[in-house]
């Protein structure tokens, strides 16, 4: 890969990134007060940390293959 793909795909997955960073903020949390009474402190339904556990799998994949164009 050239230094021209490599800056293309770097771009590609930079989008990726923000996309998938934007798609996370969107999932609801847990109102405060119920975060702080929960041992835990989990901040999402367990519906919804499945979905940012999912998304953020994807974004230590994309960290990885920028690590490795460079």
């Amino acid at each position: 890969m050239n230094q021209e793909q490599k800056a293309q795909r770097y771009d590609w997955l930079l989008n990726e990134y923000k996309s998938i960073d934007n798609q996370i903020s969107l999932i609801p949390k847990l109102p405060l007060e119920q975060t702080l009474q929960d041992v835990n402190s989990v901040e999402y339904t367990p519906q919804n940390l499945t979905k940012v556990k999912n998304l953020q799998d994807k974004l230590q994949r994309i960290d990885f293959e920028v690590k490795q164009l460079f």
